[in-house]
């Protein structure tokens, strides 16, 4: 609050269409993998080859449903994460 009050009310105009905390299906698995210090190799078995995961974290591919629900339950997790809605 601090600083919207020392920032004029006219330069807060330029940041109101952003979104800050907005995270998607690819951040969430990043996350989830640094939390507990996995590798990308570590989800080869899982999405299929080293090709899927590295342009799944690339953000080149999208993560198919039957991938979602295999990292929702390795992860204790709705898959719905991991699906872009």
């Amino acid at each position: 609050m601090l600083v919207a009050a020392i920032v004029p009310h006219n330069s807060r105009k330029c940041c109101k269409h952003y979104q800050l905390h907005v995270s998607t299906p690819r951040s969430r698995l990043l996350h989830l993998m640094e939390t507990r210090s996995l590798e990308q190799a570590d989800l080869v078995e899982l999405l299929g080859s080293r090709e899927i995961v590295a342009k799944v974290i690339n953000g080149e591919l999208e993560i198919t449903k039957e991938q979602a629900e295999a990292l929702g339950k390795i992860f204790h997790i709705d898959a719905s994460l991991f699906i872009l809605g």
